[in-house]
């Protein structure tokens, strides 16, 4: 045990200690309600999408111009594409792997593979020559493999984002979809089933309410979604129809 702790093992005892803090901050964070990676709302969003974003959250008392809403649903549609598919894919964070990965997983597992690549130089070395390398030899080997381990998981973390992402979207982020009421009559008081399809082309099944009181939208009718914001953090989705 206490070689862990000698000078040619400490970068790697430092770093694994390092995300075992990190892991257990996450813990109390998510324990108190919050989280050091962040929310949702934290994502890294262009002001051009939340100012599109924002174009569907209407007072209940407005009087909503449909067409307007519908050119700026195709807007947010395209800005999303666009910032879904970068113009660089080859830069530094594409290299790193930090592209589309939150910074916190992209550490923690940075510091994972780097201790255990460390102890696993030192451990090679010791078998073939008897004696651990120095630190500032085996380091920058760890280092190298940490990287590459670290961009591999990454691409494969973002990959899964998106399915993650769309099978749970928050209403936060679905504003402006458009769908058709698939099964019963939204009115007051009375939601029905909205079949919705969101960027990334999946579908969704909500139960959503005319956004006025007196409107009544039969099954079939093509409709939006506009935002209604219900607490903090929390969000809600009500239903215009496309005449």
């Amino acid at each position: 045990m206490t070689q862990l702790f000698s000078p040619n093992y400490l970068p790697f005892t430092f770093a694994l200690g390092l995300m075992i803090g990190l892991l257990v901050l996450e813990l109390v964070a998510l324990l108190l309600g919050l989280s050091l990676h962040g929310s949702e709302s934290d994502l890294d969003i262009s002001p051009e999408i939340l100012a599109l974003q924002a174009s569907f959250d209407l007072p209940s008392d407005a009087t909503p111009d449909v067409p307007a809403l519908l050119d700026a649903s195709d807007a947010l549609h395209g800005a999303e594409l666009n910032a879904a598919t970068p113009d660089t894919p080859t830069g530094l964070l594409e290299i790193l792997g930090l592209r589309g990965v939150p910074l916190m997983i992209w550490l923690a597992a940075l510091l994972f593979s780097f201790g255990v690549s460390g102890y696993v130089v030192q451990g090679i070395a010791s078998a073939i020559t008897g004696a651990s390398l120095a630190a500032l030899i085996a380091a920058p080997l760890a280092a190298a493999v940490a990287l590459v381990f670290t961009r591999s998981f990454a691409r494969i973390f973002a990959r899964l984002v998106p399915r993650m992402e769309t099978t749970a979207t928050s209403a936060q982020f679905m504003g402006g979809l458009r769908g058709t009421v698939t099964q019963g009559t939204a009115r007051a008081g009375s939601a029905a089933e909205v079949r919705l399809r969101d960027r990334h082309g999946n579908l969704h099944f909500m139960r959503c309410e005319p956004f006025h009181d007196a409107d009544i939208i039969p099954e079939g009718a093509e409709v939006i979604t506009v935002r209604e914001k219900l607490g903090p953090s929390q969000w809600g989705l009500r239903i215009l129809a496309i005449a």
